[in-house]
């Protein structure tokens, strides 16, 4: 927390109604299922003119480390980090789906998809009993230049969790029953994502980007190429680039780096090094002017991709690049979301993402609008662009900017997961790991004149991409007026990303399900499996024409299924809770109780004795040692709407139907990690933003309008889920209130444990 100092920076009315609102927070918001909150306050009058400046930045000091390659070339690094008694093992493998041949796109996914269901000696049961016994976690995963294997585990059971990486990595199964498990949760993943015009953007921005490199082709596969693919393919994967001389291992933690060392030696010694074989080089296309429209004749707004090639992780241009196009469109400045959303409210909000890759990267801006602004949003994107390069940014734009990276980096080094997640990436991209003891500095080295200088350098405003995904007939006509009088218009159905125009040809042409490519023999289509794959996209599924509740089955499966979510009737929780003090942050323990559909309590432990906050239903009350007093009338209200907030109640009343579901525009968190969103409302609640992990399919933070008005913005994050009786429940929340966070650690959730009715009442003072 901020200290004593950072009172200075709010006005002191804010400043009470802050304290009002923390007290209100630390004894009743981080309590219930271990979702939702309260904010019971009055909301003040926000100053509106200018947001308040950047706190000075703390020193921050990235943990020593020593760096070490074994004699088979297995590059390992050690980061002690005894803050807590755990340690992270983080593997990376220098191939991912741009080493996919080309008719088995997917195929990296998949094999990494596997790493953790089984290996030589383990099923894939008896592996993650084994995780879970130790209390450990592992994930595994490929990205577009490499596939990763992860570890977490406890210091006493280092040596265990070593080894089970080892057995992932070295020694996975490749059991028939879990490869058809996960091409079949593939499948379903691009069933899904068939109808979702964010996705169809983004794949088409990306083949239009990058041509036929291997960046331009859909990571996760097709139905066609995933159909194909065979254990013998999978297993041919695995040992051509899963050898020591191909990989990076990161452990920090709670060892030293001599345990770290030894540890390694001991378990990998003997992987054997082979020779990786050279993938050929492909150069991706120089930036071209062209313009896609995809049509969806449903639709009722338009997905817009605008933007062209950009550069590589390991160029000497990435920071100022990268302040650069933060100032169009991200984090600490945003421009675009300034001019379309702010002024001119054609938007929800728009962004720019600066994506690098080992041999390439790009620059995109991103947004949807209604239909009839396409024209207007896509002429002010390409105005925006035009004008970073032709005009110098002000210093307070790159100054925000800079603060923004600067004042974020700390949150990358905090845990050490984190610290060995920063560590693979500069050693992957062929970086310095010194350069993470001096991202400080070399964020706020660059000037206004650097920034102008890449942007003339770089961007080609004369040469961008053009991606428009929604209802042609509707918008096309606008284009002409917007200087795009050129443009290429595919139908859904049509669409095909390995043909140079995008169109399916043939008898594929007009099939129901778009296109990424059939895999092809002598210029004619292949049959049995692909076409098993392709009947399988065509199959008509529950929500399959509705994106968002398709999105929503996948959440709700994820979190424990409809059937354990509407099981449960209370719960109850002991958690610490962190609340903001004078000078330093307090932690006090917390018991939470609830009671759906419409009660909750929480006793809290101070100082000063116990201190009880809870709602009956109709009434809220609060008790401490002097007294027992009925809350507020606003109070109460604002306890009533909490409870609608509680995730497990969004989530069953969404499949119930009394909540509507709208599907927002994708993300990425801090993390980098690709971030799904939707939006549920009905006509008693105001709407709720749920960021949902597009792998993990758990929902990372819930974002809402509170206290009078909806003036007051409160957002919680969620992490460290844990199976509480077949339920996902995270371990882990902080809820931020303007400058205000409350952070919560559970320490044990028990579900459908009987309550006391009495409980919720309020008795005599």
């Amino acid at each position: 927390m901020n200290d004593t100092s950072s009172a200075a920076e709010v006005p002191r009315p804010e400043r009470s109604f802050l304290k009002k609102l923390t007290l209100c927070l630390s004894l009743c918001a981080l309590c219930l299922s271990g979702f939702a909150g309260s904010s019971f306050a009055q909301a003040p009058n926000w100053p509106n003119e200018f947001p308040p400046r950047p706190l000075p930045a703390r020193d921050v000091n990235f943990p020593p480390y020593q760096m070490q390659t074994l004699p088979n070339g297995l590059q390992v690094i050690a980061v002690p980090h005894h803050e807590q008694p755990a340690v992270s093992m983080r593997m990376l493998i220098r191939a991912g789906s741009a080493a996919d041949p080309a008719a088995k796109t997917g195929l990296a996914h998949l094999t990494a998809s596997l790493l953790d269901q089984g290996t030589g000696t383990q099923s894939a049961s008896e592996f993650n009993d084994a995780i879970d016994f130790i209390g450990g976690s592992v994930s595994a995963g490929a990205g577009s230049d490499l596939s990763y294997a992860n570890m977490v585990v406890m210091k006493d059971s280092f040596d265990t969790g070593l080894r089970m990486l080892s057995d992932m990595v070295r020694r996975p199964a490749f059991a028939d029953a879990e490869i058809a498990r996960q091409r079949q949760q593939l499948l379903s993943s691009l069933q899904v994502s068939f109808d979702d015009p964010d996705f169809i953007a983004d794949a088409v921005f990306d083949r239009l980007v990058y041509g036929f490199h291997p960046y331009g082709l859909p990571q996760s596969g097709t139905p066609d190429t995933l159909a194909s693919i065979t254990r013998a393919d999978l297993t041919a994967f695995h040992q051509k680039y899963f050898v020591p001389n191909n990989a990076i291992l990161a452990i920090v933690g709670d060892v030293t780096a001599e345990e770290a060392f030894a540890g390694v030696r001991r378990v990998f010694g003997d992987w054997e090094r082979r020779e990786v074989p050279t993938a050929p080089s492909v150069e991706p296309p120089t930036p071209t002017r062209r313009v896609v429209v995809v049509n969806k004749p449903d639709a009722v707004q338009t997905e817009v991709r605008v933007g062209h090639i950009g550069i590589p992780r390991n160029h000497p241009d990435y920071m100022a690049v990268n302040l650069a196009i933060r100032i169009l469109g991200g984090e600490g400045s945003n421009r675009l979301h300034q001019v379309l959303r702010t002024a001119r409210g054609l938007t929800y909000g728009a962004q720019a993402d600066f994506d690098t890759y080992k041999d390439s990267g790009d620059f995109q801006a991103e947004t949807n609008t209604r239909t009839a602004a396409t024209g207007e949003v896509l002429r002010l994107i390409v105005d925006e662009f035009w004008r970073l390069q032709r005009d110098r940014v002000n210093e307070r734009e790159l100054a925000d900017a800079k603060a923004y990276l600067t004042g974020s980096f700390p949150l990358t080094i905090e845990t050490p997961n984190a610290i060995a997640m920063q560590i693979l990436n500069v050693v992957f991209f062929g970086l310095p790991i010194e350069q993470l003891q001096t991202f400080r500095d070399r964020v706020n080295a660059v000037t206004v004149d650097d920034v102008q200088r890449v942007a003339k350098l770089y961007l080609k405003p004369d040469k961008l991409s053009v991606v428009l995904v929604g209802n042609a007939n509707a918008f096309t006509g606008q284009l002409k007026g917007v200087g795009f009088p050129t443009f290429e218009t595919v139908d859904l159905e049509s669409l095909d990303l390995t043909a140079a125009d995008f169109k399916a040809s043939g008898a594929l042409a007009g099939a129901r399900a778009p296109r990424f490519g059939a895999e092809r023999r002598g210029g004619q289509e292949s049959g049995g499996p692909e076409r098993a794959a392709l009947r399988y996209a065509q199959q008509s599924a529950v929500h399959a024409d509705d994106p968002a509740r398709a999105l929503l089955d996948r959440v709700v499966n994820a979190m424990g299924g409809l059937e354990k979510l509407r099981a449960v009737r209370t719960v109850t929780a002991q958690q610490i809770v962190t609340t903001p003090g004078r000078g330093e942050a307090v932690d006090v323990e917390a018991t939470s109780y609830i009671a759906y559909p419409n009660q909750f309590r929480v006793d809290t432990k101070s100082p000063n004795g116990l201190l009880v906050s809870a709602f009956d239903g109709s009434t809220a009350w609060t008790r401490d040692p002097q007294a027992t007093r009925d809350a507020p009338a606003p109070m109460a209200a604002e306890a009533k709407s909490n409870l609608q907030r509680d995730v497990i109640r969004l989530l069953v009343g969404a499949e119930d139907g009394s909540l509507q579901v709208r599907l927002l525009q994708d993300a990425r968190n801090d993390q980098g990690r690709n971030t799904r969103t939707l939006e549920l409302a009905s006509s008693t609640m105001s709407p709720i933003v749920l960021s949902i992990d597009a792998e993990t399919l758990r929902v990372t933070k819930e974002a809402f309008a509170a206290g009078p008005g909806g003036q007051v913005i409160v957002e919680e994050s969620f992490s460290d889920y844990r199976a509480v009786d077949g339920v996902q429940m995270p371990f882990l929340a902080e809820r931020h209130v303007g400058p205000i966070t409350v952070k919560r650690r559970v320490l044990d959730i028990q579900l459908n444990r009987p309550l006391e009715p009495s409980l919720f009442k309020r008795s005599a003072s």
